[in-house]
């Protein structure tokens, strides 16, 4: 009887399900179903789609909801620049603010007040741009985190952050397996937020950032703080301190003292840097396409998707644990990246040629990829930072993860492009690009033992082509 109503897919495998013959006949004209859609709610309960009908052809309206948060990473483009100007504090608290007040607001208005589905849908996408800020808020943090490191530390520090993002993950899916509805699980991120808020006022701000500016009583009060809070008395850092104003190059005077235009074309205009910036980019361009496109490969584990993720936020957390851990060794920096690299690319490879033989066997390749890629992106987040000077530090900061969110874009829009039967293809494609930034990575310098306070000499470019 079902089929005198509704044809099968393509496939023949399953129904469609946005159209039906009206009357009956396979022989008559295909209609777009009159009387709406009934949704399954058993596994991730009321959501957006159901309620704006987002199916059919509204459907690519949920990749609008997906892109628009990534595609507010960019704002980092900006923002990077402020946190170089402003602060670390000062920025990151701004962001955050803005980003609980635009949650705040715009979530009030779509739970309490009536308006059209078109309406919500662009509050919904104002608030998903909002929420995609939570990414630029934690690098922000995690450069002021490092800059109150020391060297020897790095590691660990960064390693921390990393795994409380994974932990954040385990977090934000617990509340959408307990809300199983949509603006609870946003109250609930929101609320989570808030709670952020009023530490903002306690968290201090970069010492290299006040030194690179100039603020010495500042700079001073502040390392007194820090080292009271360490129970350390004055004898044992403040005659080190004021050697290590003495010491200090005069080359930082002449770098507050140039316009922002002039500082611009100062970095554009030196060579290095100008390396270090493009490969940056395409490293993190590279590395969160792979990461993208590996998880496809996890799409064919028939477990609860809650339970899929926070499999998937534990393996994350284990390669960022792992690639902390290298480059405390003899590997580095460098060594670090291209040897998690090297095992991304390894896997990326298996996961077309396993998948025709054994979906349970390429789901352990594409798990043993996430973790090694995962591994190379914590190595990238430390490495990247220890690579610029702290007048440019935030700045070059965001220009990698911008790059790297557009990675993250172009791997989905990809799979939806290309069909089943060249999908592999576009796996061996992005493990070749890999192979070209693992090169690139040849040529960037080791910063293992390198202080963050160091500034960049602009005379290289000059003398090298003297």
């Amino acid at each position: 009887m079902i089929d005198m109503y509704i044809p099968k897919t393509k496939d023949g495998k399953k129904w469609e399900q946005c159209v039906l013959y009206p009357t009956g006949s396979s022989n008559d004209t295909l209609i777009n179903c009159p009387n709406g859609w009934v949704y399954d709610q058993s596994i991730f309960g009321y959501t957006y789609t159901e309620e704006a009908n987002l199916v059919c052809a509204s459907k690519p309206k949920q990749s609008w909801i997906a892109t628009l948060m990534q595609c507010s990473c960019f704002a980092l483009l900006i923002i990077g620049t402020f946190a170089d100007r402003f602060g670390r504090k000062t920025t990151a608290s701004f962001v955050t603010i803005f980003l609980f007040l635009t949650c705040l607001i715009t979530q009030i208005i779509m739970q309490w007040i009536p308006m059209t589905v078109e309406m919500k849908f662009a509050l919904l996408l104002l608030n998903q741009f909002a929420s995609g800020l939570s990414t630029a808020a934690f690098s922000l943090i995690f450069i002021l985190v490092l800059e109150l490191t020391s060297s020897s530390h790095t590691s660990v520090a960064g390693n921390v952050a990393l795994v409380s993002f994974t932990i954040g993950e385990c977090i934000v899916t617990l509340f959408a397996y307990l809300a199983k509805d949509w603006q609870i699980l946003k109250w609930a991120n929101t609320a989570f937020i808030g709670l952020v808020i009023p530490y903002l006022y306690f968290m201090p701000e970069s010492p290299l950032y006040i030194y690179s500016k100039r603020q010495y009583v500042q700079l001073e009060r502040l390392l007194r703080r820090i080292a009271t809070t360490n129970k350390r008395k004055e004898e044992d850092w403040y005659p080190v301190y004021q050697e290590f104003l003495k010491n200090q190059s005069s080359k930082l005077l002449h770098v507050n003292e140039l316009t922002f235009s002039q500082k611009a074309h100062r970095i554009l205009t030196h060579r290095p840097t100008v390396v270090k910036l493009l490969t940056t980019a395409l490293l993190g361009f590279t590395t969160l396409m792979l990461y993208i496109k590996i998880s496809y490969g996890l799409a064919v584990m028939s477990i609860s998707p809650y339970l899929g993720i926070l499999i998937g936020a534990a393996v994350e957390a284990a390669g960022y644990i792992a690639g902390s851990l290298l480059i405390s060794t003899r590997l580095a920096r460098k060594g670090s990246f291209i040897l998690m690299a090297i095992l991304t690319i390894i896997s990326v490879i298996l996961i077309p040629i396993i998948l025709k033989h054994s979906s349970i066997a390429t789901v352990f390749i594409a798990q043993f990829g996430k973790f090694a890629i995962s591994g190379a992106i914590a190595v990238s987040w430390i490495y990247v930072p220890e690579l610029f000077p702290t007048s440019i530090r935030s700045s070059a900061n965001g220009f990698f993860i911008a790059f790297s969110r557009i990675g993250a874009i172009v791997a989905p829009i990809i799979n939806a492009s290309v069909s089943n039967e060249y999908l592999p293809y576009t796996f061996y494609a992005s493990a070749g690009l890999a192979v070209i930034v693992v090169l690139l990575t040849l040529v960037l310098p080791e910063t293992k033992y390198k202080q963050l306070d160091e500034e960049e000499d602009y005379t290289t470019n000059k003398n090298s082509a003297a």
